[in-house]
């Protein structure tokens, strides 16, 4: 991450969440105690031209059950931010699987800004990159949003102004010379080519498709997606092998292998951080669970 952004972190840092942190430069360690004293100082410093870099506070929520819930609802209440209050910095909240299936049935605010752990690459970086750009309205103008009076609800018109800001960047690095040229889709359904084929058309990438079984071809990709979900393959691979191990990790392994130059992403309908800690070691670059948004996983690799 980059250093115009300095992290504040309140929650948990083991497991998935010290493998986020990795990926952070600028960090300060926060508790119950000192969170909201370190958040009211960035922010005075933000608003007075003295701080080298956007101060942004990650509150990490492993449980619907914790007395973090309650402490992030009254930041909200409190200290959210709003150009029209004199404390006011850009934070967010990452849920931890406890919370999947259950956001509507345990809501939070409507008004804060939060994503599961496992949205890191596809929304969390690049919602990380708007604000060290010091965006806090939409970046583009919606040719839509004169004939749609509509009013919408926070979250949502928090996921509009992601993806204009997303696709405004990608339309910028395609100006500047896009990095991603081609990329190999290995999956084992039809279905799924053809949604990565169109997906990756879309932004101008050519997509080659294959299966597990037909890894033997001439290609120079610069990116690898694998999107293995169907069980019949992954049956079929421990019949033949006789071992009880995940056949997907042993087509990472030899795809990383095949071919090390290219970025590895691995698609994941279930993501669980024992599964990703795997693949990660196998050779997977990126993990991403499905849904995700395409845009924000090239923004995320044009960027690092």
């Amino acid at each position: 991450m980059s250093d115009s952004i300095s992290i504040g972190w309140f929650g948990p840092t083991h497991n998935q969440w010290d493998w986020i942190l990795g990926h952070l430069r600028q960090v300060t360690l926060l508790t119950e105690r000192n969170v909201g004293d370190w958040f009211a100082s960035q922010s005075h410093a933000s608003h007075s031209n003295q701080a080298n870099s956007t101060p942004v506070l990650i509150a990490a929520i492993e449980s619907r059950f914790e007395p973090a819930v309650d402490l992030v609802k009254s930041l909200d209440q409190s200290v959210a931010p709003n150009p029209t209050k004199a404390l006011s910095m850009p934070w967010c909240g990452l849920l931890g699987d406890d919370w999947v299936g259950h956001r509507r049935t345990y809501p939070l605010p409507e008004t804060m800004q939060s994503f599961y752990w496992y949205e890191w690459y596809d929304r969390v970086l690049p919602w990380l990159v708007d604000q060290s750009n010091g965006r806090t309205s939409k970046p583009v103008t919606d040719p839509d949003a004169s004939t749609n009076p509509r009013k919408l609800s926070p979250r949502v018109q928090r996921l509009i102004d992601a993806s204009l800001s997303m696709d405004h960047r990608l339309r910028c690095n395609k100006s500047n010379g896009n990095s991603i040229k081609m990329a190999l889709v290995v999956t084992a359904t039809a279905t799924t080519r053809q949604l990565w084929s169109d997906a990756l058309s879309r932004h101008e990438i050519q997509c080659v498709a294959t299966t597990p079984e037909n890894l033997e071809l001439w290609a120079n990709p610069d990116m690898l997606v694998v999107d293995i979900e169907s069980e019949p393959w992954i049956v079929r691979e421990r019949q033949k092998t006789g071992e009880n191990g995940c056949a997907r990790s042993h087509l990472v392994r030899r795809l990383a292998i095949q071919f090390p130059k290219a970025t590895m992403i691995v698609a994941d309908a279930f993501p669980r951080w024992e599964t990703w800690k795997t693949l990660i070691d196998c050779g997977a670059d990126l993990i991403v669970a499905k849904p995700f948004q395409l845009p924000g996983i090239l923004d995320t690799l044009e960027r690092y």
